[in-house]
Protein backbone atom coordinates (compact mmCIF):
# COMPACT_ATOMS: atom_id res chain seq x y z
CA UNK A 1 0.00 0.00 0.00
CA UNK A 2 1.04 3.16 -0.74
CA UNK A 3 1.45 5.99 1.82
CA UNK A 4 1.33 10.41 0.79
CA UNK A 5 3.39 12.41 3.80
CA UNK A 6 2.85 15.76 4.28
CA UNK A 7 5.25 17.26 6.50
CA UNK A 8 4.12 20.94 8.42
CA UNK A 9 6.86 22.10 11.13
CA UNK A 10 5.19 24.63 13.67
CA UNK A 11 7.36 25.78 16.74
CA UNK A 12 5.46 27.14 20.02
CA UNK A 13 7.11 29.01 22.60
CA UNK A 14 8.47 28.33 25.30
CA UNK A 15 8.15 24.84 24.59
CA UNK A 16 9.23 23.79 21.26
CA UNK A 17 6.74 21.19 18.93
CA UNK A 18 7.46 20.19 16.13
CA UNK A 19 3.89 18.27 14.10
CA UNK A 20 4.28 15.75 11.46
CA UNK A 21 0.54 15.22 9.95
CA UNK A 22 0.69 11.94 7.58
CA UNK A 23 -2.24 12.27 5.01
CA UNK A 24 -3.99 9.21 3.26
CA UNK A 25 -2.06 7.01 5.17
CA UNK A 26 -2.63 3.84 7.94
CA UNK A 27 -6.24 2.87 7.04
CA UNK A 28 -7.57 6.40 6.24
CA UNK A 29 -7.43 8.01 9.13
CA UNK A 30 -5.22 11.24 9.27
CA UNK A 31 -2.68 11.04 12.24
CA UNK A 32 -0.68 13.66 13.56
CA UNK A 33 2.77 12.80 15.82
CA UNK A 34 4.22 15.42 18.01
CA UNK A 35 7.32 15.39 18.70
CA UNK A 36 8.47 17.03 21.98
CA UNK A 37 12.08 17.87 21.36
CA UNK A 38 13.33 21.14 19.66
CA UNK A 39 14.97 20.14 16.18
CA UNK A 40 16.65 21.33 13.13
CA UNK A 41 15.66 20.57 9.42
CA UNK A 42 17.87 17.80 9.04
CA UNK A 43 17.15 16.20 12.38
CA UNK A 44 13.14 16.27 11.70
CA UNK A 45 14.57 14.75 7.85
CA UNK A 46 16.19 12.18 9.02
CA UNK A 47 13.26 11.38 11.84
CA UNK A 48 10.78 11.53 9.06
CA UNK A 49 12.31 9.50 6.75
CA UNK A 50 13.07 6.49 9.14
CA UNK A 51 8.77 6.78 10.30
CA UNK A 52 7.96 5.81 6.81
CA UNK A 53 9.98 2.76 6.74
CA UNK A 54 7.79 1.94 9.52
CA UNK A 55 4.60 -0.47 8.13
CA UNK A 56 2.33 0.05 10.81
CA UNK A 57 2.04 3.18 13.37
CA UNK A 58 -0.01 1.21 15.74
CA UNK A 59 3.46 -0.63 16.56
CA UNK A 60 4.62 1.61 19.43
CA UNK A 61 8.01 -0.76 19.98
CA UNK A 62 8.66 -0.91 16.09
CA UNK A 63 8.72 2.98 15.79
CA UNK A 64 11.28 3.12 19.11
CA UNK A 65 13.58 0.37 17.44
CA UNK A 66 13.68 2.44 13.86
CA UNK A 67 13.63 5.73 15.13
CA UNK A 68 16.70 4.44 17.95
CA UNK A 69 18.27 3.20 14.44
CA UNK A 70 19.41 6.56 13.62
CA UNK A 71 22.99 7.41 14.49
CA UNK A 72 22.35 10.72 16.55
CA UNK A 73 19.45 9.57 18.80
CA UNK A 74 19.97 8.00 21.92
CA UNK A 75 16.57 7.29 22.80
CA UNK A 76 12.88 7.44 21.71
CA UNK A 77 10.20 7.28 23.80
CA UNK A 78 6.74 6.65 22.48
CA UNK A 79 3.10 7.06 24.02
CA UNK A 80 -0.37 6.98 22.20
CA UNK A 81 -2.54 9.88 22.09
CA UNK A 82 -5.83 9.79 21.61
CA UNK A 83 -7.98 9.02 19.74
CA UNK A 84 -5.26 8.40 16.61
CA UNK A 85 -2.49 10.53 17.54
CA UNK A 86 1.20 9.68 18.59
CA UNK A 87 3.31 11.54 21.08
CA UNK A 88 7.42 11.01 20.27
CA UNK A 89 10.23 12.27 23.42
CA UNK A 90 13.54 12.30 21.31
CA UNK A 91 16.81 12.41 22.87
CA UNK A 92 19.53 12.93 20.85
CA UNK A 93 23.18 12.22 21.48
CA UNK A 94 25.31 14.39 23.10
CA UNK A 95 28.52 14.90 21.51
CA UNK A 96 31.95 14.72 24.12
CA UNK A 97 34.60 14.88 21.74
CA UNK A 98 35.62 14.50 18.15
CA UNK A 99 36.86 11.39 17.20
CA UNK A 100 38.62 10.35 14.65
CA UNK A 101 38.21 13.29 12.11
CA UNK A 102 34.89 11.81 10.81
CA UNK A 103 32.56 11.44 13.77
CA UNK A 104 31.51 11.93 17.17
CA UNK A 105 31.58 10.05 20.71
CA UNK A 106 29.02 10.62 23.73
CA UNK A 107 30.53 10.21 27.56
CA UNK A 108 29.80 6.26 27.31
CA UNK A 109 32.21 5.83 24.55
CA UNK A 110 29.55 5.41 21.45
CA UNK A 111 30.57 6.67 18.37
CA UNK A 112 28.12 8.31 16.06
CA UNK A 113 27.57 10.69 13.10
CA UNK A 114 25.52 13.86 13.06
CA UNK A 115 25.33 16.01 10.16
CA UNK A 116 23.25 18.84 11.87
CA UNK A 117 26.91 19.04 14.49
CA UNK A 118 29.03 21.72 12.49
CA UNK A 119 32.11 23.21 14.62
CA UNK A 120 31.72 23.65 18.23
CA UNK A 121 35.22 23.77 21.04
CA UNK A 122 34.93 19.84 21.36
CA UNK A 123 38.38 17.99 22.13
CA UNK A 124 39.99 15.77 19.51
CA UNK A 125 40.05 12.26 20.46
CA UNK A 126 42.37 9.46 18.42
CA UNK A 127 42.30 5.50 18.65
CA UNK A 128 42.08 2.64 16.55
CA UNK A 129 38.98 0.66 15.46
CA UNK A 130 37.23 -0.64 18.75
CA UNK A 131 39.06 1.18 21.37
CA UNK A 132 36.52 4.33 21.61
CA UNK A 133 34.84 3.19 24.77
CA UNK A 134 38.93 2.58 26.58
CA UNK A 135 39.98 6.04 24.85
CA UNK A 136 36.83 7.90 26.08
CA UNK A 137 37.01 5.95 30.09
CA UNK A 138 41.36 7.65 29.71
CA UNK A 139 39.51 10.44 28.87
CA UNK A 140 37.57 11.29 31.52
CA UNK A 141 40.09 10.09 33.74
CA UNK A 142 42.91 12.16 32.40
CA UNK A 143 40.63 15.67 32.40
CA UNK A 144 39.79 15.04 35.86
CA UNK A 145 43.57 14.62 37.09
CA UNK A 146 44.19 17.96 34.74
CA UNK A 147 41.35 19.95 36.19
CA UNK A 148 42.63 19.99 39.70
CA UNK A 149 45.80 21.50 38.10
CA UNK A 150 43.44 24.11 36.03
CA UNK A 151 43.96 22.71 32.84
CA UNK A 152 41.99 20.73 30.64
CA UNK A 153 42.81 18.22 27.57
CA UNK A 154 42.48 19.58 24.09
CA UNK A 155 43.17 16.04 22.30
CA UNK A 156 44.08 12.87 23.59
CA UNK A 157 45.54 9.67 21.12
CA UNK A 158 45.87 5.73 21.80
CA UNK A 159 48.06 4.52 19.09
CA UNK A 160 48.14 0.90 17.05
CA UNK A 161 50.92 -0.16 19.68
CA UNK A 162 49.75 1.30 22.66
CA UNK A 163 51.01 4.26 23.47
CA UNK A 164 49.41 7.49 24.67
CA UNK A 165 49.28 11.18 23.90
CA UNK A 166 47.74 14.17 24.88
CA UNK A 167 47.79 17.94 24.20
CA UNK A 168 46.64 20.28 27.37
CA UNK A 169 45.05 23.10 26.60
CA UNK A 170 48.09 25.34 26.74
CA UNK A 171 49.22 23.28 23.35
CA UNK A 172 52.15 21.40 25.03
CA UNK A 173 52.38 17.72 23.92
CA UNK A 174 52.83 15.02 26.36
CA UNK A 175 53.78 11.43 25.72
CA UNK A 176 53.21 8.78 28.06
CA UNK A 177 53.77 5.79 26.74
CA UNK A 178 51.97 2.74 27.27
CA UNK A 179 53.52 1.76 30.63
CA UNK A 180 52.86 3.61 34.42
CA UNK A 181 50.65 6.03 32.61
CA UNK A 182 48.66 7.15 35.87
CA UNK A 183 52.20 7.47 37.51
CA UNK A 184 53.88 9.66 34.66
CA UNK A 185 50.43 11.21 34.24
CA UNK A 186 50.96 12.78 37.61
CA UNK A 187 54.54 13.15 37.36
CA UNK A 188 53.55 15.61 34.58
CA UNK A 189 50.86 17.21 36.25
CA UNK A 190 53.60 18.17 38.74
CA UNK A 191 55.76 19.26 36.21
CA UNK A 192 53.39 21.78 34.80
CA UNK A 193 52.99 23.14 38.04
CA UNK A 194 56.04 24.23 38.95
CA UNK A 195 56.24 25.33 35.22
CA UNK A 196 53.46 27.45 35.85
CA UNK A 197 54.07 28.39 39.50
CA UNK A 198 57.85 29.83 38.24
CA UNK A 199 55.89 31.81 35.08
CA UNK A 200 58.16 29.85 32.78
CA UNK A 201 56.39 29.99 29.84
CA UNK A 202 54.80 27.27 28.12
CA UNK A 203 56.76 24.13 27.12
CA UNK A 204 56.57 22.76 23.39
CA UNK A 205 57.00 19.23 24.60
CA UNK A 206 57.08 16.81 27.90
CA UNK A 207 58.18 13.19 27.44
CA UNK A 208 57.15 11.45 30.33
CA UNK A 209 58.52 7.90 28.99
CA UNK A 210 61.32 7.61 31.63
CA UNK A 211 61.07 5.84 34.77
CA UNK A 212 62.04 8.37 37.08
CA UNK A 213 61.52 12.16 35.33
CA UNK A 214 60.71 13.72 32.22
CA UNK A 215 62.02 15.52 29.33
CA UNK A 216 61.26 18.95 28.66
CA UNK A 217 61.58 20.55 24.99
CA UNK A 218 61.40 24.74 25.29
CA UNK A 219 62.04 26.07 21.84
CA UNK A 220 64.40 23.26 20.75
CA UNK A 221 65.98 23.16 23.44
CA UNK A 222 65.51 19.64 25.48
CA UNK A 223 65.91 19.60 29.04
CA UNK A 224 66.00 16.51 31.30
CA UNK A 225 64.09 16.59 35.02
CA UNK A 226 64.83 13.76 36.84
CA UNK A 227 62.11 14.22 39.50
CA UNK A 228 60.18 17.21 41.38
CA UNK A 229 62.74 18.06 43.60
CA UNK A 230 65.57 18.58 40.83
CA UNK A 231 62.74 19.88 38.69
CA UNK A 232 63.97 23.32 39.20
CA UNK A 233 67.61 23.17 39.24
CA UNK A 234 68.33 20.89 36.60
CA UNK A 235 65.24 21.32 33.96
CA UNK A 236 64.46 24.69 34.83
Amino acid sequence: MNYKYLLFVVFLLPICLAYIYLSDSFEGDNRMISLKKDLNDKQLEQIFDQLKSVADLNNLLDIKIRLEEISSVHSVYVARKWPNNLELDIRLEKAIAYWNDDAYINDRGEVFIADYLVGGDLPQLYGPKGSAPRVMEVYQQFNRVLFKSGNVMKLLKLNDRGAWEFHDSSGTKIFLGNEDIRERLQRTVDILYEIENESLGTPKLIDARYNNGVAVEWNNKLEIAKNSKLQRDVSL
